[in-house]
């Protein structure tokens, strides 16, 4: 099924930032300035989406690992749900410099913490004393909190989708160093500086529940 154009209205995916805000490398999405606040062509948002969820739907056909990565906390919850319903890896609460391009440090943090949940399923840890298991899963949440929607991960993410670009720079930066060795599809709003692949960007309305919600059930669903 396709997106279409009311679709993204309703949403309000359609809705940039402040003109004054916004960056001239994004103008060509612009379809007017309404009140000082910058209005997306809702055809160039759909044919966004088209191109996007294509890339997605190809590589998980592949049985690429893929990563979305969104630090926007109105959406912390939402993501969780989304992702573990769609079989994705995620983070959402923030990102380490560094997960991707150092990668391997990374995947024994998270083996350690796979370690520890299998720990607290045993005997051993039944046999601990109250104090100690407290300790433990004190110890456990704090680095769970962080890593749990990549706990699954094989491998370094082959597939990343970015929500905001802007927001996630220093990731960006990370996925541009990985060029030729993983994809990437950046979500941003038209505040976005960068020059970037058509067809791996949705400009969109990236402040918004609402658009949120809709860009990425789409996109993953």
């Amino acid at each position: 099924m396709t997106v279409s154009v009311n679709q993204i209205v309703e949403a309000q995916a359609h809705i940039g930032t402040l003109k004054n805000e916004a960056h001239p490398k994004t103008s060509k999405y612009w379809s007017e300035v309404t009140n000082g606040v910058v209005v997306i062509n809702p055809e160039s948002v759909a044919q966004q989406l088209e191109d996007a969820k294509t890339t997605i739907q190809k590589a998980k056909a592949a049985g690429k690992e893929i990563l979305v990565v969104c630090e926007k906390k109105m959406y912390a919850v939402e993501l969780e749900a989304l992702a573990k319903k769609t079989g994705v890896s995620y983070l959402n609460y923030k990102v380490s410099g560094g997960f991707l391009t150092n990668f391997d440090t990374f995947k024994k943090r998270i083996d350690s913490i796979n370690e520890m949940a299998s720990f607290m399923e045993s005997e051993a840890y039944a046999a601990l004393t109250k104090k100690e298991q407290l300790v433990y899963k004190r110890n456990f949440d704090r680095a769970n909190k962080v890593y749990k929607g990549v706990t699954n991960l094989k491998k370094r993410p082959e597939l990343v989708i970015v929500v905001d670009g802007t927001m996630l720079s220093t990731l960006i930066d990370e996925v541009e160093n990985l060029k030729g060795k993983l994809e990437a599809i950046v979500i941003a709003g038209t505040n976005f500086s960068r020059y970037w692949p058509e067809n791996e960007l949705v400009v969109t309305n990236i402040n918004s529940y609402t658009s949120i919600d809709f860009v990425l059930n789409y996109l993953l669903s």
